[in-house]
């Protein structure tokens, strides 16, 4: 009799179990593609949850040695489902530097590409001393494509530069 309570509830629970996505979360997906195009349209419901990426920044990731500061950084991309893209930036200055822009650009690891989303453009008053801070909602170019990031986030990347390495101090690509 045992057994066959325990039974009972393993088929119980796995038919309360999902298999699959669902329509509707397949649905949402494909509506966030196909939406993110078109400008000021909302990707989603205002209920829906943000897309987060979040990417490590470091020197290393420069293509071609570029730089060679030790300074390091996270940068987290969030695009909320109106279609604004929010940024949080911090890095740890270890080389004393002037930060002069950031930016999202689109390449692959190890290559350059152009900028498509600004986070600032000249050397910013909070991003100074040993560990700066910024946020805020990144500013897009003539080139971006929110539904091209949404659907191929690994083909961007997050810069910063600075006075000492005006073409990219840190670097992180989106996973």
């Amino acid at each position: 009799m045992r057994h066959f309570t325990l039974l009972g509830f393993v088929i119980a629970l796995a038919g309360c179990a999902d298999t699959a996505p669902t329509t509707e979360s397949a649905n949402r997906d494909a509506d966030l593609k196909d939406q993110a195009a078109t400008g000021g349209v909302a990707l989603a419901s205002e209920a829906a949850p943000p897309i987060v990426y979040n990417t490590t920044l470091r020197a290393e990731n420069e293509p071609n040695g570029a730089s060679t500061s030790e300074s390091k950084g996270f940068a987290q991309v969030k695009i909320l489902p109106t279609g604004t893209v929010e940024f949080y930036l911090t890095l740890n200055n270890k080389s004393d530097e002037t930060f002069v822009q950031a930016h999202i650009h689109k390449a692959p690891a190890g290559t350059n590409g152009p900028i498509h989303w600004d986070f600032f453009l000249l050397a910013d008053p909070d991003l100074v001393g040993p560990h700066p801070e910024l946020r805020g909602v990144a500013s897009p170019r003539a080139v971006a494509v929110l539904a091209d990031l949404i659907a191929n986030p690994d083909q961007y990347y997050v810069n910063v530069h600075s006075s000492a390495f005006p073409g990219g101090v840190v670097r992180g690509q989106l996973p």
